[in-house]
This record gives C-alpha cells, structure tokens and sequence, in this order.
C-alpha cells in the first residue's frame, strides 16, 4: 500500500528479491489534470515498471476492500507514504498483519509529515523506524529503527525525505527477509510518554514566521519546500499587500554575519528513545532518563539595533541585497517569486518593485 516517492526506494527492493511474490498494489484512484492527463503517482510508476497489477481503493477499510483482501489472502501487507490508516479488520485481513516504514525515530514525530517536523524544529538528527501496525496512527510497536541520521543544516526536506528513503528501503528488505526466512522479530513497544506529532502541512504552513529567530525561518523555508512553499506578504504604501514567494535565503545575525557556521551545524546528539537497530539494549532502555526539550537557541543581540528594526521589517533592499529582520537576527532573501509571476533573483526583483527600507512584511 502506498503512494508517494519515500515508498519508492522500498518497493523496488521488495520487487526486486527472489524472496517475496508483490501480489499488487493498493493504492488511490486514478486522478486527472485539468487538461485531462492522468497524474501518475511515484508509486504507480513503480507497479508499471515491475508489472504488478494496481487495485483502486479510496476506502481500505470498507467492506469492498476486505472482500478483495480476502481473495488475495496476502501473507503481509506492507504500508509506505499512504494517507490511510488500516482499521483491525483490514490488518487481519492479511496472515502476518501490516507493516509501515515511517520517517522518523519513533516515538518522535508520528502523523503525516515528520520529514517537514524535523526540519521546522531545528532537529540536528532523525531516522526511520519499521513498526508492526495497530489501528491507531504510527502507535505500533517497533520491530526496527535506524541509528540516528544526521540532519545537514541546509536539505530541505526534498533531499533529507531522498537519503531517508534509501535508509528506509535497506531496513525494510533486512526486516521482510527476517520474516520470510521465519526468524523470530523481536519488538519494542514505544514509550508513548514521550511521543510527538507532526500533522500534515497546509497551504497556511509556509506563511513566513518573521516573530522568530532568523534560523528559525530558515528552517521553515527548508521545511516548506516544495509545498507549500514560504510565503508573505509585502504592505504596500497604498494599502494593498503583494503576495511574495521566497526561494533561497541565508540566516543572518545583527551584524549581517551569516549563521550557518560551525557553531550551527555542529549537531548536539540526542539519543533516541529505541537504543539501536538490533533492539537488544533493554537495559538502556529502561535506564534512559525522560527526554528534556531543546534549550532554544538564542542569537546574539545588537546593542546598536534601531527601534524600527521589528520582525518582517524591510532592513535592506537595493543591488543583490534584500534584507529581513526576523524577532533575533536578519534574513537575506536571495530569491523571490511575486503573485502570478516567475521566480527571480533579487536584483531583478527590485528593479521591477519598489519595495525599500522600513517596508512592512508579514
């Protein structure tokens, strides 16, 4: 079951071992463009280049579904980047039960969007986890997880959700092949005390959030692409405000230092909750203490900053330079896309708007 690209590396792995028979493909029905041209899933494009026959399921729990559910009989239904949650009669319906690869250490960042979480939070780390499901949202128990995967601080989640989903495709043939081969799966129940959320994003996710720090709204331009993409909008000196796009920005400091430095990319380790991937540490586990919250950075502060220096304040705007006070440190936008236009460098922008100092965003 599955629809989106993080399923793709783990599908083709699955297809591609002598050990498994894929029976088929569960996924949603087929959609269209407006100009009518079907829109293919990354999923679906796996299922053609693999030849596996393609159900059409809105609803995996209705009783339509179970009654195909009970003519494939499969042995293990394997779920990835979905957007359906399994009820107990749908999970029953295979011998084994249900799998799901999930983009993050769990119990942290469970829903839909945990690649996205991790980013916008600042996290120096994350993982993937392989837990055995239960009707209730990436709650099962973990059957195996992945050391901590570093986070650069500069991915979006395009290109962490592409090195995690590689992570995930080897984890996930090591695990099937475990099963396949009958070995026992040993599991750990997750410790549901210290479980976060990371829901799906909305079109209102990528408003820009200038009341923060500077790093903090580059992690939200990270987290935001492609979709929703970061976006303000600039109040206009006769009232009316112009929706702006953001594209590659730099955090600053103050003093209009950048920050992506050592001082930032050097990670502080977190352990996870699940202590390694063999899952052999109970020990550990039971000693570990409760997880504490991230001390939240703080930049530092310039005694010469002018009053008129607020978050979303236009710093600077002339040459290649578009300059953005945030809550703690500055923002140098280096691309921008205005309503119904195309994205552009900064110095054409400002030829063609003009936006100047002391200008409002937000």
């Amino acid at each position: 079951m599955a629809t989106g690209a993080f399923a793709v590396p783990s599908m083709q792995a699955l297809c591609e071992c002598d050990l498994f028979e894929v029976v088929c493909l569960v996924t949603g029905t087929l959609r269209y463009d407006k100009h009518g041209t079907p829109v293919v899933t990354p999923a679906r494009r796996v299922a053609d280049e693999y030849g596996i026959p393609v159900a059409e399921y809105e609803n995996v729990n209705s009783n339509e579904f179970f009654e195909f559910l009970y003519l494939v009989r499969p042995e293990l239904i394997f779920v990835c980047d979905f957007g359906q949650i399994l009820s107990q009669r749908t999970l029953s319906g295979s011998r084994i039960g249900g799998i799901n690869l999930h983009g993050s250490l769990l119990p942290r960042f469970r829903g839909a969007a945990p690649v996205h979480w991790a980013i916008l939070t600042g996290e120096p780390y994350t993982g993937v986890s392989i837990i055995k499901m239960t009707p209730h949202v990436d709650s099962g128990p973990v059957i195996a997880q992945s050391p901590p995967i570093p986070i650069s601080p500069v991915e979006t989640v395009v290109e962490l959700e592409d090195r995690l989903a590689e992570f995930g495709a080897e984890l996930v043939l090591a695990t099937v092949t475990g099963i396949a081969h009958g070995k026992t799966t040993r599991i750990i129940e997750q410790l549901h005390s210290r479980a976060s959320s990371a829901p799906r994003l909305t079109k209102e996710s990528g408003v820009v959030p200038w009341n923060l720090s500077s790093l903090d709204v580059f992690n939200h331009y990270r987290a935001t692409v492609p979709w929703p993409r970061a976006f303000t909008h600039w109040h206009r000196e006769n009232g009316s405000a112009l929706r702006l796009i953001l594209g590659d920005m730099t955090p600053l400091d103050d003093s209009l230092h950048g920050l992506i430095s050592e001082d930032f990319s050097q990670a502080v380790y977190v352990a996870p909750v699940l202590v390694d991937a063999k899952m052999e540490n109970l020990a550990e586990l039971k000693a570990m203490p409760k997880n504490t919250p991230p001390v939240k950075r703080h930049l530092p502060r310039s005694q010469h900053r002018p009053t008129w220096w607020q978050p979303g304040v236009v710093i600077k705007a002339e040459g290649n330079d578009f300059i953005i006070a945030a809550q703690e440190g500055t923002v140098r936008i280096e691309q921008i896309q205005p309503a119904g236009k195309r994205m552009m460098q900064v110095r054409e922008f400002l030829r063609g708007y003009p936006i100047k100092q002391r200008d409002k965003l937000g």
